[in-house]
């Protein structure tokens, strides 16, 4: 830009320049080639002293200032050439730049090109990869349906399960106690009366125990189940003066009885025998009672037993 205005400026002074140097040439040419015709007032202009030496000093004056003006636009032409070159330098290298600049400006469209190609492919496969994970999300979602409802059943089929094993073991129970029975006699060993009144017989030599349910030590029978048990009971005197008297009792309440009256000579021994088929709870207890006398021995033996139907 400071060229450029440098160089308008100099072809704007160098005209003005040129035509004040050629209206000098221009009157010096035409006082040389005029006829000398000396009038009376140039003569007298002549005559004056000093005159003469006063034209040409201005001419000198003249020459001097257009000669230094042109030693300063020399000047700043050198100086603008200078400039121009370095200018030059300048601008080459700014072209260079420039140069790599597009180069580098086109490389960077060519990997554009290929990202955004890329970036086509890649915008592709996403969406095929969407497309297949919904169809895979709504497999999932029907998987996780089945699966609800497979759940559900196996739940189900457990409870039904365990509601069915309960029932197997309820069976197996009923069915193990199911199997109840047992037969006993009063005396372990020996013989001899046993007396009392209104108290529980303790029969201790056991024959038959299916279940463990009599206990030999107590006297007492406990219903496992609730069910239908069948009771049958016997009592034997010999040689005595008192009466016996036996009853089967459940829970305390008697429920059935044997007896006899004392013996005499022509009637030494007799026996009594009773049963009873009892509907039973749970821990229901029955046992037999004795009030007065009864006769137990290896031949004659006083016995009670029962058994589940």
């Amino acid at each position: 830009m400071k060229m450029k205005t440098f160089l308008v400026f100099f072809l704007m002074l160098l005209p003005c320049y040129l035509c004040r140097a050629q209206k000098h040439s221009r009157n010096n040419d035409a006082l040389l080639q005029a006829p000398y015709v000396e009038s009376e007032e140039e003569m007298a202009v002549t005559q004056k002293p000093g005159t003469e030496t006063e034209g040409g000093k201005e001419e000198l004056e003249l020459h001097s200032d257009i000669w230094a003006e042109l030693r300063n636009l020399r000047d700043m032409v050198v100086e603008q050439k200078v400039e121009l070159r370095h200018l030059t330098t300048r601008v080459a290298a700014a072209e260079s730049q420039v140069e790599a600049l597009q180069k580098e400006h086109i490389a960077m469209e060519v990997r554009m090109v290929i990202a955004e190609r890329l970036a086509k492919e890649l915008q592709m496969e996403n969406d095929v990869q969407a497309t297949e994970l919904a169809a895979t999300q709504e497999k999932l979602l029907t998987l996780q349906q089945k699966l609800t409802v497979s759940e559900g059943r196996v739940e189900e089929l457990e409870k039904q399960q365990e509601g069915q094993k309960a029932t197997v073991q309820e069976l197996q129970n009923a069915l193990q106690v199911s199997k109840v029975a047992f037969s006993a006699s009063l005396l372990d060993s020996g013989e001899g009366n046993t007396s009392g009144s209104f108290v529980p017989l303790i029969y201790r030599n056991v024959f038959t125990n299916i279940g463990n349910h009599y206990n030999p030590n107590t006297g007492y029978f406990t219903a496992p189940v609730r069910g239908a048990y069948y009771f049958r009971f016997t009592g034997h005197v010999a040689n005595i003066d008192s009466t016996m008297f036996l009853r089967l009792v459940k829970n305390g309440q008697s429920m059935v009885i044997i007896g006899d009256r004392p013996t005499t000579s022509t009637d030494a021994e007799d026996n009594a025998s009773n049963g009873v088929v009892l509907q039973l709870e749970v821990a229901d207890v029955v046992s037999v009672e004795l009030n007065g006398d009864v006769w137990d021995d290896h031949l004659f033996q006083i016995y009670w037993a029962c058994s589940k139907h």
